[in-house]
């Protein structure tokens, strides 16, 4: 069973809370009456506050006292078709704004890439928050749940950017130590002097130089002055804390002889929404409050690629023909992706039956 979410909590982690409803109930269906019955069970827990004036001890009108939360149920389903018309069939949930229902969309026997990367998005976020438990392995859970994003960041980069990937970020499916990585995703790019060893006075452990995500789209020519960006991956809740930009100076000066590019365009990764610690708005809309928030990270991070973004742009990777779609690494392992998600699902509904 779901913890149960709280009056006060955000409308997009409520929206995430019914998404999950949905996802684990065995109607695949979450509704407005099942967080209602959150809601109350939440009220229960702490004593119900709907009962008398703290400061006269009158007893209050339930009708005022319910318009608070009918009005945050109409900003979660806000929410939720926000979410459904950023994504379209990249949406692995159908949203009922009229009656207020949500219900489970996508087939777990195919690989929709959008609909696997926003899936995986929400469960790693699940975890993360602790909404679900129970999971053997925690541990062991979380490092895959980071092998497994670095898939989903490098097919959202491929979408984006339009054109090859490498999947830097530590550990690699290749193995490889930090230098002959580095040595190998350069020679890929076409520009750049990796210096052949890690010299005295530099960390002799690196494992990524703080890098995840490299991307650049060649021109025909294949010569330098291309677009190139270089990405992080945060799959915890330190995202604040981990521009790029922070990086990118001693990875070039350090690293190289010859710089790949002089310019270079930043890049994070989040599973979770950027926006989904906003509170409700006193005097302005959700939406414009929304954009200046982004517009706020904007500054620090670069493009910033959270759930929604990831799934889309993963899913228009996907639609790239063969040839192109072979320089994205991860491209082949988005099957990964969707067999975690359905064992995940499986594991706890299991939890569930034997609870």
């Amino acid at each position: 069973m779901l913890p149960a979410p709280t009056e006060n909590d955000t409308r997009s982690k409520i929206a995430d809370w019914l998404e999950l409803e949905a996802l684990f109930s065995p109607r695949r269906t979450s509704s407005k009456g099942d967080l209602v019955n959150a809601f109350d069970i939440a009220d229960d827990a702490r004593g119900s506050r709907y009962s008398h004036d703290e400061y006269t001890g009158e007893q209050l009108d339930q009708g005022i006292l319910e318009e608070p939360r009918q009005a945050l149920l109409e900003s979660v389903f806000e929410e939720l078709d926000f979410r459904e018309a950023c994504l379209g069939d990249s949406y692995p949930f159908s949203v009922d704004a009229r009656r207020q229902i949500v219900r489970t969309a996508f087939d777990e026997d195919s690989v929709h890439a959008g609909q696997v990367a926003y899936s995986f998005c929400l469960l790693t976020t699940a975890l993360r928050e602790r909404m679900i438990s129970g999971l053997d392995a925690q541990a062991e859970t979380e490092q895959e749940m980071a092998l497994l994003f670095q898939v989903c960041a490098c097919l959202a980069a491929g979408g984006y950017f339009g054109g090859a990937v490498c999947s830097f970020g530590f550990p690699r499916e290749t193995g490889d130590a930090f230098l002959p990585a580095l040595q190998a995703a350069y020679r890929r790019f076409g520009h750049g002097d990796v210096k052949p060893a890690i010299e005295e006075g530099h960390p002799a452990a690196t494992k990524d130089g703080g890098i995840d995500v490299i991307a650049w789209r060649d021109h025909p020519d294949r010569l330098p002055a291309k677009l190139y960006s270089l990405g992080q991956c945060a799959s915890g809740r330190n995202w604040k804390s981990k521009p790029v930009s922070s990086e990118v100076g001693q990875f070039h000066g350090t690293w190289f002889t010859t710089w790949p590019s002089q310019h270079y365009v930043p890049a994070l990764y989040i599973p979770f929404l950027i926006h989904d610690e906003i509170e409700e708005p006193t005097y302005e809309s959700f939406s414009e409050v929304r954009k200046r928030t982004v517009a706020f990270h904007e500054r620090k991070f670069g493009v910033i690629f959270d759930r929604l973004r990831i799934a889309h742009h993963a899913a228009a990777c996907a639609r790239r023909d063969e040839v192109s779609l072979s320089g994205v690494d991860g491209s082949a392992r988005m099957v990964e992706v969707a067999n975690w998600v359905n064992r995940t699902v499986q594991k706890v509904l299991a939890t569930e039956d034997a609870a």
